[in-house]
């Protein structure tokens, strides 16, 4: 890259940071943190009596529904048989992707009928446009932080790699956008919120609390009740399982490049939204976000190639 072009990229660089990073996170820090509030209020919420059952189900569905799906496209590669197909797409784009939803129409049903509530997952409706404004509110403040430090890293690192992108860029259909598109921006925000947010750091949040039985983290009745009150709970009781559920998350993002060092950011955030607000609404709407941003670059070039 030549000097000049490299001052200028540093500084464009240095505008999206100051504009989309800098202002939202100083007005915040104006109106909540230096009038000694925290980032966002504690919500009420029933606590959830999530067990390892649950979440060993969970991802054996999660994990099962994209091996199953892969093979079946796997077993039909041949596009030019059924023109405008859902088989006619990728394995990773169509199975590991759209029939991720599987995991929602087998999971929610079957916890729900063992626990009775759906906010046992977090999926919680009472102050739905409360809800939805706190999601994008967090949209504005995480999203800028996870691209541009996503940039960063691609720069500095590696360069990022998606294989949905590349097989996209490949086939370079506009039905293929399509269904890419539903896949990124609808179908995998909805899946993993719910997988990671909705249950795992569900469960793992109730283990690291260090408020129930132990025996209770195995199997959990709809009776169990904390064993004790939470008083005065250190960084690893409020921030552990967030921690540990944003590894998780990221490692699953290995192999595209560095991005699971921006993922890992991104999820710390989405998960104390969740945390916060006991629904995994707002956290579906900011990785919603992310991913439809990070849409539009590829829905402008493959449209214009066409």
């Amino acid at each position: 890259m030549a000097p000049t072009q490299l001052v200028f990229t540093a500084v464009f660089m240095l505008g999206l940071f100051l504009v989309f990073v800098v202002m939202p996170w100083k007005t915040l820090y104006q109106r909540r943190v230096q009038h000694g509030l925290p980032l966002l209020d504690q919500w009420a919420f029933p606590p959830s009596r999530l067990d390892l059952f649950d979440m060993l189900f969970t991802l054996l569905v999660y994990f099962g529904v994209q091996v199953i799906g892969i093979t079946i496209v796997v077993k039909n590669p041949d596009p030019n048989d059924l023109p405008g197909q859902f088989l006619q797409l990728s394995p990773f784009n169509s199975a590991a992707g759209l029939c991720t939803l599987l995991t929602l129409f087998l999971v929610v049903p079957a916890i729900y009928l063992r626990r009775g509530d759906l906010r046992a997952m977090r999926l919680r409706f009472d102050r739905l446009i409360e809800l939805v404004r706190v999601g994008f509110y967090a949209a504005l403040l995480l999203v800028p932080v996870t691209m541009l430090i996503n940039a960063l890293v691609s720069i500095v690192v590696t360069p990022y790699s998606h294989p949905v992108i590349e097989t996209l860029l490949a086939e370079g259909s506009v039905t293929t956008l399509i269904y890419t598109v539903i896949t990124v921006v609808v179908a995998a925000p909805l899946v993993e919120e719910f997988v990671f947010r909705g249950i795992i750091l569900n469960y793992l949040h109730r283990v690291f609390s260090g408020t129930w039985r132990s025996e209770s983290f195995i199997l959990c009745r709809n009776t169990e009740m904390p064993s004790r009150q939470e008083i005065n709970p250190d960084l690893f009781q409020l921030h552990g399982a967030n921690l540990l559920t944003s590894l998780l998350f990221s490692a699953l993002h290995i192999g595209q490049g560095a991005a699971y060092i921006p993922l890992f950011i991104l999820s710390f955030g989405i998960g104390y939204v969740g945390n916060k607000t006991g629904s995994i609404i707002p956290c579906v709407i900011i990785h919603m976000v992310l991913n439809g941003i990070s849409t539009i670059p590829l829905i402008y070039l493959i449209i214009y190639q066409s």
